[in-house]
């Protein structure tokens, strides 16, 4: 009779025995974030490994660039298994404006109140936090090109023709080399001095120079990695930049010269959003948090990756030099991505006429 009330015991033990492994499995989480598949052994080490040690989470990629994640996004609709999303701002507003995204809470964000203004919201409508800003200038082989570059427009000259790439129009930056090259042009035709009031979405002057463009090309480039590569193996002397990609450009060890032309730089922010089918939304908003708190941004910083968003930041004369930073924050021009977005498809159709000949 005694037997009875130690089986149960041991039914109880084996319950609970079980139980425990199950619940530590349970406990770690899966957060799954689209974003590009650039500087991620940098961006483990400063931003994926700490979080997922501070949260008991693993962090799985979706990596690509803006339009084939986009794309991705779009087909997958209330059924992706993406979490978060990194796009540049022009990709978030298309992605928002078909409904893949939700609103982020400023209440779970303990560090946006240390963002500058214009990265807090950049689109007006919480559907994401601008964590990084890039700028888009020139850089040239100082070595190579014997008249210094100083202009959007030297793009045409004939003296680098055959050593010129720009991004391709399918890009974050595609538009915009296109809408600044058009206002170098038109700048040409003014008197010295004198700028465009303001900015020429239809770019009518770029679009009728493109031929010109294309003759001078080696080739376009879709990602900053293939942009690396070109000027490491000598086949691209002159071309415009992302700021984050400053660092490997350096790395290849040739004479290179960084240009704030004449007519001014691009800058725009990238995004971080949560996607609208989630349920994992605290621990969105506890990622986004963790990427623009101060100690992330000035790593990322550091090590030339990201330009912070954060102002709190402080960074070195050196490296702010290096990126979208300081001065550079207020001459800048930003685009309006709505314009942009608005003719992306035929510019995406004009482009292709010219350049796949």
């Amino acid at each position: 009779m005694r037997s009875q009330p130690f089986v149960l015991l041991l039914l109880v033990v084996a319950v609970l025995g079980l139980a425990a492994p199950m619940a530590v499995a349970q406990g770690t989480q899966t957060l799954t974030v689209s974003i590009w598949g650039f500087n991620l052994d940098v961006l483990e080490e400063n931003v994926f490994a700490p979080f997922e040690e501070m949260h008991n989470v693993d962090i799985v990629l979706d990596t690509g660039n803006n339009s084939d994640r986009l794309a991705r996004l779009q087909a997958e609709g209330e059924n992706t298994d993406i979490d978060v999303v990194h796009f540049a701002t022009q990709f978030t507003h298309i992605a928002n404006q078909e409904g893949l995204l939700q609103a982020y809470n400023p209440d779970g964000l303990e560090n946006l109140d240390e963002l500058y203004d214009w990265a807090v919201d950049p689109l007006g409508d919480q559907a994401g936090v601008g964590y990084t800003v890039n700028s888009l200038s020139l850089i040239y082989r100082s070595d190579l090109i014997e008249a210094e570059i100083t202009s959007w427009a030297d793009l045409l000259r004939d003296d680098v023709a055959g050593f010129v790439s720009i991004p391709e129009m399918s890009t974050t930056f595609g538009p915009a080399a296109l809408i600044m090259i058009d206002r170098a042009l038109a700048m040409q035709a003014m008197d010295e001095g004198e700028t465009p009031e303001e900015i020429n979405y239809d770019a009518d002057l770029a679009w009728e120079a493109l031929p010109q463009l294309a003759d001078n090309l080696v080739t376009t480039y879709i990602r900053s990695s293939e942009l690396t590569t070109l000027v490491q193996e000598e086949e691209v002397w002159v071309a415009p930049y992302a700021s984050f990609a400053i660092g490997n450009l350096i790395n290849t060890g040739h004479d290179l010269s960084t240009v704030v032309p004449a007519e001014g730089v691009v800058g725009q922010t990238n995004m971080i959003s949560i996607t609208a089918a989630t349920d994992q939304v605290d621990l969105a908003h506890a990622y986004i948090d963790w990427f623009i708190s101060h100690d992330v941004q000035l790593a990322e910083a550091l090590d030339l990756i990201d330009s912070p968003t954060n102002a709190t930041v402080e960074l070195p004369e050196d490296i702010c030099a290096l990126l979208t930073c300081g001065e550079m924050l207020d001459t800048m021009l930003v685009l309006d991505q709505a314009q942009v977005s608005d003719r992306l498809a035929d510019w995406l159709e004009r482009w292709n006429e010219v350049m796949v000949r």
